[in-house]
């Protein structure tokens, strides 16, 4: 959004997109199911109990009943942790909190009811790893702690595919991609172009354009990571090397937010081995990432959607400044060789050679006296391109290298 955007328009603009994304997106969505079945203590299916999935983050609520054969399904529900309550006559309430639900990954949570009244509350924190059965797919899920917690260049998520065994880049991590694109992933051996990017199930690769990105997220709106290499469903079509799925966070009933940056700064840093041999200061290297995050409930109080359980946002902002300069240290002509004369290579120890290099007449094939080229034989057009190379540096010399500059490089997003 531009800054200088009226702050009511931008926020009609947001309250439209977040109005109508649950409507018109939700074919796109990395949405899950949580399904499972319901048993007495002698292990018989209890039909007809009533079953309530609970969204912990946003208090969403959404309620069935098991069928003849005890089993419940709820389709279409977004990734986070639910709480799940079962009750039936004749049994105690049955509570389980903290089952975590992710993206295009099923969840099974299965109840045995306990004898007794529902004025009874039996409550299970679910486990905080469960083994996935529901499907083959062979994959990894990158989680909001270690999106949170670990040291991102340029903070691009997409890095963080590289923590699954069998994807590599050409790339290095250290390396800085301004683009903040996809940096080359390869994917079990497959080319950069063979594996597709989503962000919430949209995809987000360009056409035609090797498997570079449209964008990146940014890291604090990022909930999960998945990467699927292998034996993955028919539902992820467009790629045979593999798939890299961005699911972004929502809003929830409370709002939250933060201002951060990240920066660099030749101030606190160490000169480079060249430079200072070269007797030149450190050069200048400022790099500053900020940003702010924004998200909660949209409800007016008092008049609508006062349980702040209906409608959210989300907003976040990123800005990118890196300022820095680029040292070139090479060999150029001499002086003296730009006016024809290379005597100094008849030394053995010159330092461009390190033995000596006659220079011969083309006519005869006789080296030129004292290795001087005539004026006379000299050409224009030759001089005239000499001129285009920079000057050697007076006093200045590394092995061959008579020549050093420092040029400034600004980038801006």
């Amino acid at each position: 959004m531009n800054m200088k955007t009226p702050l009511w328009r931008a926020w009609l603009v947001m309250l439209v997109v977040v109005a109508l994304s649950p409507l018109s997106l939700r074919g796109q969505s990395d949405t899950a199911q949580i399904s499972g079945f319901i048993k007495d203590p002698t292990g018989a299916i209890v039909p007809g109990a009533d079953v309530s999935i609970r969204n912990e983050a946003t208090s969403l609520e959404r309620k069935t009943q098991t069928n003849a054969s005890g089993y419940f399904v709820v389709v279409s529900l977004p990734p986070g942790f639910y709480t799940v309550s079962v009750q039936a006559t004749g049994f105690k309430r049955y509570v389980t909190t903290q089952n975590k639900l992710d993206a295009n990954l099923a969840t099974t949570v299965d109840v045995t009811l306990e004898v007794g009244t529902v004025t009874e509350t039996i409550e299970v924190v679910a486990a905080a790893a469960t083994v996935q059965s529901e499907t083959a797919t062979v994959g990894r899920l990158i989680e909001t702690t270690q999106i949170q917690n670990m040291m991102l260049n340029g903070r691009n998520p997409i890095w963080l595919a590289m923590l699954k065994a069998g994807v590599r880049s050409g790339s290095s991590t250290a390396s800085f991609s301004f683009g903040l694109t996809t940096a080359g992933l390869s994917i079990n051996g497959g080319r950069s172009q063979d594996f597709v990017m989503n962000f919430d199930g949209a995809v987000a690769v360009r056409t035609r354009a090797n498997g570079t990105s449209i964008g990146a997220a940014d890291v604090d709106t990022v909930q999960e990571i998945q990467i699927l290499t292998a034996n993955y469903n028919a539902e992820y079509g467009r790629s045979a090397g593999g798939q890299i799925r961005l699911v972004t966070k929502s809003g929830t009933r409370d709002f939250h937010g933060s201002v951060y940056e990240y920066f660099r700064n030749d101030k606190l840093d160490a000169n480079s081995w060249s430079r200072n041999r070269a007797g030149q200061d450190r050069s200048a290297r400022r790099f500053n990432q900020f940003g702010y995050i924004l998200d909660g409930p949209i409800y007016i109080p008092g008049k609508w959607n006062t349980d702040r359980n209906k409608l959210f946002f989300l907003w976040s902002q990123e800005w990118v400044r890196f300022r820095q300069e680029s040292t070139s240290i090479q060999t150029v002509p001499s002086m003296a060789m730009r006016t024809g004369n290379f005597s100094e290579l008849l030394d053995a120890a010159n330092p461009f050679f390190g033995r000596v290099v006659p220079v011969n007449d083309p006519t005869n094939n006789q080296p030129f006296a004292n290795n001087v080229i005539p004026a006379a034989r000299l050409s224009r057009n030759g001089l005239g391109f000499l001129r285009s190379y920079p000057e050697p540096v007076p006093g200045f010399l590394l092995g061959r290298n008579n020549f050093f500059q420092t040029r400034p490089t600004t980038s801006l997003s």
